[in-house]
């Protein structure tokens, strides 16, 4: 085995035990928070001050998580973001799976795809991009056809919309 790969495996597994550190604490307090709406509403509420939210989120964290995974939650808790707790994990669980370098490859189109033309976008985008993308699909009507795919920062407009919409600005046409 070439020393790249060895190191890669050991990379990867401190990397899992690490990310283990977090998954499972910030994976109890969302199973809580999930179980009682009214609970996120508590947390959120703007006629309470910080350190009682914060009192009521202490009662929710597993008392052996570590500082960090405490001052995490607060953060999300001052910044009023508790709410999105449920979606960080989701990001971490797919980063999990691919290693920290995942990238998700958001793909809107105008219609719902197939499996079969998923499995080509998928196919065509990682091998521009790499194996470790994960796929998120959308649809929007108004790209009127083709297609927009985002990975990181990078933006390919492959939509009818966007063409039309350029195609009118090299004739002068004002919309």
């Amino acid at each position: 085995m070439k020393a790249q790969e060895l190191s890669r495996k050991y990379a990867t597994a401190i990397f899992s035990l690490a990310l283990e550190k977090w998954l499972t604490p910030l994976g109890t307090v969302n199973d809580k928070l999930n179980d009682s709406p009214a609970l996120i509403k508590a947390l959120q509420a703007s006629d309470q001050s910080f350190a009682e939210r914060q009192k009521k989120l202490d009662d929710l964290i597993p008392t052996d998580a570590e500082q960090p995974v405490r001052n995490f939650l607060y953060t999300l808790l001052e910044k009023n973001d508790i709410n999105l707790l449920d979606q960080v994990l989701s990001t971490l669980e797919q980063m999990s799976r691919g290693g920290p370098q995942v990238q998700v490859a958001q793909v809107t189109t105008a219609v719902e795809l197939g499996s079969e033309e998923r499995a080509k976008f998928q196919e065509s985008l990682r091998a521009k991009f790499g194996q470790n993308l994960e796929f998120t699909f959308r649809t929007d009507p108004s790209i009127l056809g083709g297609a927009v795919v985002q990975v990181g920062d990078k933006v390919i407009d492959g939509s009818v919309a966007s063409q039309l919409d350029a195609l009118n600005n090299a004739l002068g046409v004002k919309r």
